[in-house]
């Protein structure tokens, strides 16, 4: 008999034996490749009772099994398995010949499973990839869910030294529709996912880690979100709170975004484009002054002529001072935090007196001010922001509409540990704390 087609099919199990093929035979209502096998072999002991075969264990019949294997040339493809009976005298038990094809009970190769799970690592629905493997949408769920929770974080898990922390929008039944996520912030990998963002559920998760463990931890990034910065306080006593760079630029931009709009209705009613400058050019408002673009001549349809993005800054400046003060402050501050100059930063911070900016800058103006050291934090740690954790929520927005949603959360979970934890990545270099600054 010749093993040709099983050497092909990558089966290496040499107690199977090839008989023949099928081709074009209708299985499912789909045409597939039928490959007929034998599994036979001499058992060195009873399965059941653990007794030495000395002649005690017979061949009892042959029972056939039909395992799925991976697709050849687009075809689904079948083994059926004649597997070996025996019967023990000593203990008159039967049981059947073994493979390591398959698993035992099972009717899906072991090849089938393993592309199952490396395809939940790519934004592939269910049902695509149950079509591609000849199996259902519910075998796939479980294939998932059983290799995502080999990935859950357990109590005596140590923390990495970095973590980066952030929510995202979840399933409807948890709640708040928020859930909770958190990531090494050196690998960027995902160590967690929890259903609850509130204080008291994320206190007792963290808890169930011993303190010692806690107390390894040295920098933890997050958005500012006050309740946070109190309760990682407690959970990591040695850690540097940080905070991310991009929500200390937001929080900046878009209070002087608002007073923008505040004095551009003031040009509603009245004669003049003044009204249209301030809305249509919002944007250069916002830009950073360092970029080239700043500086190039471009047509403006407002002024309808040749202006470069400084003239049109200067010519809104103009028309308020407290938008001048509100924008030299905003710009000033985002200077100092690309450059990493914490002496500047903070003396600017401390400068501003309330009647020269407007509310909303001043509001955010206090609310630095009152964490500082937060602030000396992300300076002193250039290296840590929230980067590579919104990067993982916009791909599980996508992994969501690309799957209709989900309503259960731990197989969203499930989806979500396979994609971004089930072949982790080695470990970058992290960059050094900047300016020699005390944490």
């Amino acid at each position: 008999m010749c093993n040709d087609t099983l050497e092909l099919l990558r089966i290496k199990d040499e107690n199977i034996k090839y008989i023949n093929q099928e081709i074009d035979v209708i299985i499912k209502g789909k045409k597939a490749t039928v490959v007929n096998a034998v599994l036979t072999y001499k058992p060195s002991a009873c399965y059941c009772c653990g007794v030495k075969n000395e002649g005690q264990i017979h061949k009892h019949g042959k029972r056939v099994s039909r395992i799925t294997l991976l697709k050849t040339q687009g075809y689904n493809t079948y083994l059926n398995l004649a597997k070996q009976r025996f019967k023990c005298l000593e203990c008159n038990g039967t049981f059947t010949a073994k493979t390591s094809i398959v698993d035992e009970s099972c009717f899906i190769s072991r090849c089938v499973t393993q592309k199952v799970i490396e395809e939940a690592t790519k934004v592939k629905t269910e049902i695509d990839t149950a079509e591609d493997n000849c199996i259902s949408p519910s075998t796939v769920s479980r294939i998932r869910t059983k290799a995502a929770n080999s990935l859950r974080i357990k109590p005596f898990n140590c923390l990495p030294e970095h973590i980066a922390m952030d929510e995202f929008k979840s399933v409807k039944n948890v709640t708040g529709s928020m859930s909770f996520i958190f990531i090494d912030n050196d690998t960027h990998d995902v160590i967690d996912i929890l259903e609850n963002r509130t204080t008291r559920f994320l206190r007792a998760y963290f808890e169930r880690f011993d303190l010692k463990n806690r107390q390894q931890v040295k920098t933890v990034t997050i958005d500012m979100y006050e309740p946070y910065v109190r309760l990682f306080r407690d959970l990591f006593p040695n850690a540097a709170i940080i905070f991310d760079r991009f929500h200390i630029v937001q929080h900046l931009n878009r209070e002087l975004n608002k007073y923008r709009v505040q004095v551009m209705n003031e040009y509603r009613n009245k004669k003049g484009p003044d009204y249209t400058i301030f809305k249509n050019n919002w944007k250069v408002l916002l830009m950073d002054t360092s970029k080239t673009i700043f500086s190039k001549y471009r047509w403006n349809k407002s002024f309808k002529a040749y202006k470069r993005s400084s003239d049109i800054v200067e010519f809104m400046l103009s028309k308020d001072d407290i938008l001048r003060h509100s924008y030299e402050l905003v710009q000033g501050l985002r200077k100092d935090l690309r450059l990493c100059n914490w002496p500047k930063f903070i003396n600017r911070l401390n400068s501003v007196s309330k009647k020269s900016v407007s509310k909303g800058v001043w509001k955010v103006v206090k609310y630095y001010r009152k964490h500082q050291r937060m602030l000396r934090n992300t300076i002193y740690y250039p290296a840590f922001n929230n980067g590579a954790i919104e990067g993982i929520n916009n791909k599980i927005k996508l992994i969501k509409r690309i799957s209709f949603g989900y309503r259960n959360f731990n197989n969203f979970k499930a989806r979500i540990m396979m994609i971004f934890s089930l072949y982790k990545g080695e470990k970058k270099k992290t960059t050094k704390p900047n300016n020699g600054l005390a944490a």
